[in-house]
């Protein structure tokens, strides 16, 4: 898309915060607002669209987007035109979406390597608590139950097929599981909570790279597969809602369709999302529908967040307020009433601290004026600069200051709301799947409260280096190390030390069957960063396929020294521990791993081959 049709996308968004802010389309005095009191039992149907951009949606502004649905919720229902989200990346995002809390309030910074806190309450468990059915459906393993965000929910559908790659005993998984199969296991749940109120949530992939998008959509959208793949979750929306209301649940029926973060797209130079806080990631699609229980026909131009949703809902459906909430109920505004009054919305990226060893990044929007902290901070003016072109920050201090502060004030209150520890171990397989889904995954352990520091290098002048590290994942999912290592050397002559890169660059040599290759480039890894657990764990993978045993334990070691959460190590030393007839320290081993992560099915694989041993 180009500059001049982003401009016009997100002015129709954007552009008229400061005043005129809600357009309803009804009149609102005494409207009731809650469910409704005939045609059934009430259904409140939540859909989260991943990586959907809001200007890549035709309600907003995008021509032939191929979004018939969505603009026909947004028709009949509230458009939210200047919604963010609070990270723009999945798992943190949906953390949100469910709880009603930023970042630092429920902690959960990345993908992968971290899972909400059990104290805090979630949405579904409110549902639970009143008597409706709750059932979830996901479509990707990013959302995985041992995420924390399946409590609350009787049915938490997260069975999403993977094709495993060898390469010896390294192995690479790919997940997938389309909009269409999981709209059917939602109608199919559903069927089955007949004469019940019913709270269901239906998790949509196919905006997410890498995008491949199904027919008929490949051939309409051939120059622009991300739009094909928009339109294909679409189309998986329409079969969902007429699904829903072949099952006569139609008239009690609030529908809320979110985008958890938005995409690049080339944008500020980033392809995809995670790196940057500019408005392409942040600003999402956020649509109520639902004339039965109050919802009006509006625009609402004011700033939102994904942090509004679960409060919003609670009191829709009139359950007991979820506590330490950063978001706001929108429940008046969408009776015609006005927004409720906020300081202003805030969102942070940890990812360039987890996977580069950079500074994060935080972002504070208040009226039309957007600050992004980062070493070097950024000022726009949304109004007279939508696309964020020219920044402001040098012109006007103050601003800065008074956003800073307002900034440090937000994060302060949500961390002292967050008490619970979220870093949690991550498995192999959900490490792999993360780097075939475009993060770098490297699961590494940072132990820091504030996501920007000073002293590290600021993302924006690394985005050569971004862009070349993502083609290069993509290039080794498409089974291409040669080409992927072309470009992260190119990459490696900016950034020479760099962790993500070097990992990748080892990869390249391990896709290519090249172990002494992997294990020098492993080696350099971790003398320059000898607290790179990943590193050293694959380093030992490497050395196992070399024959080199005691080093082999050895590497695995320092990774669990250097990186405690994450479980592949010790599984790989306890298997590499039996193989040497050390039975009872691999047990030892199984253990600790058991307490990381209870649900691994390697570990009941390794502890019958332990009792194997100890029988014979």
């Amino acid at each position: 898309m180009s500059r001049q049709r982003i401009g016009i996308a997100l002015r129709s968004g954007v552009a008229r915060l400061g005043g005129g802010a809600l357009v309803v389309a009804a009149s609102c005095g005494g409207t009731r607002i809650g469910p409704p009191r005939s045609g059934g039992p009430p259904t409140v149907l939540l859909v989260t669209i991943d990586t959907l951009r809001a200007d890549r949606v035709g309600c907003y502004g995008r021509a032939d987007a191929g979004t018939p649905m969505l603009d026909e919720l947004a028709a009949r229902g509230v458009r939210f035109a200047a919604a963010h989200t609070t990270a723009p990346l999945t798992l943190p995002a949906h953390s949100s979406i469910m709880t009603g809390r930023s970042v630092p309030a429920h902690g959960v910074r990345n993908n992968g390597t971290f899972a909400l806190p059990p104290e805090i309450p979630t949405l579904a468990e409110r549902f639970e608590a009143a008597g409706y059915a709750t059932g979830a459906f996901i479509s990707s393993p990013v959302l995985k139950r041992r995420h924390g965000l399946a409590r609350g929910f009787q049915r938490y559908d997260d069975a999403i097929a993977e094709i495993p790659a060898n390469v010896g005993r390294i192995v690479v998984h790919y997940a997938e599981r389309s909009g269409r199969e999981t709209v059917s296991r939602a109608i199919a749940w559903l069927l089955d909570q007949e004469g019940r109120p019913a709270f269901l949530w239906v998790h949509l992939w196919e905006p997410h790279s890498p995008y491949r998008p199904p027919p008929p959509f490949a051939e309409r959208f051939r120059d622009d597969r991300y739009q094909g793949e928009v339109a294909a979750a679409d189309a998986a929306l329409k079969r969902l809602i007429d699904g829903i209301a072949s099952l006569g649940r139609a008239d009690g029926l609030l529908v809320v369709v979110s985008g958890d973060h938005g995409e690049a797209l080339g944008d500020h130079g980033e392809q995809t999302h995670g790196l940057f806080l500019y408005e392409e990631v942040l600003r999402v699609p956020l649509i109520v529908s639902g004339p039965s229980w109050g919802v009006r026909h509006a625009v609402i131009e004011e700033l939102a967040s994904v942090a509004d949703i679960a409060p919003t809902l609670a009191e829709l459906a009139r359950l007991p307020a979820l506590p330490g909430t950063d978001g706001l109920s929108l429940a008046a505004a969408l009776a015609g009433g006005p927004m409720p009054k906020r300081g202003g919305v805030f969102a942070e990226s940890w990812l360039p601290r987890f996977d580069f060893g950079w500074s994060g990044l935080q972002a504070y929007l208040s009226g039309h004026r957007k600050l992004i902290r980062a070493p070097r901070p950024e000022l726009y003016d949304l109004e007279a600069d939508p696309e964020e072109m020219h920044d402001l920050a040098g012109e006007r201090p103050g601003e800065v200051r008074e956003l800073t502060s307002q900034l440090l004030a937000e994060v302060s209150r949500a961390a002292a709301a967050s008490r619970g520890r979220a870093q949690v171990g991550a498995t192999e397989k959900e490490l792999e799947t993360l780097r075939t889904l475009g993060y770098a995954g490297t699961g590494r352990v940072v132990e820091a409260d504030d996501a920007v520091d000073p002293n590290r290098a600021d993302p924006k002048d690394r985005v050569e280096v971004v862009h070349k590290h993502d083609r290069a994942l993509f290039l080794l999912a498409d089974g291409k190390p040669l080409e992927a290592r072309t470009l992260l050397e190119e990459a490696l002559e900016i950034e020479p030390d760099d962790p993500a890169l070097l990992f990748q660059y080892a990869q390249t040599f391990i896709v290519a069957k090249d172990l002494p290759g992997a294990e020098r480039v492993l080696r350099r890894a971790v003398r320059v960063h000898p607290d790179y657990g990943l590193a050293w764990y694959r380093l030992g993978q490497v050395l196992a396929q070399l024959g080199k045993d005691e080093e082999e334990r050895a590497a695995y070691e320092k990774a669990i020294e250097h990186d405690p959460y994450n479980v592949a190590p010790r599984l790989a030393l306890a298997e590499s521990l039996i193989e040497a007839g050390q039975i009872e320290k691999a047990r030892q081993v199984v253990e600790a791993a058991r307490k990381l992560a209870p649900e691994d099915e390697q570990i009941e694989a390794l502890m019958a081959r332990m009792d194997a041993a100890r029988s014979r």
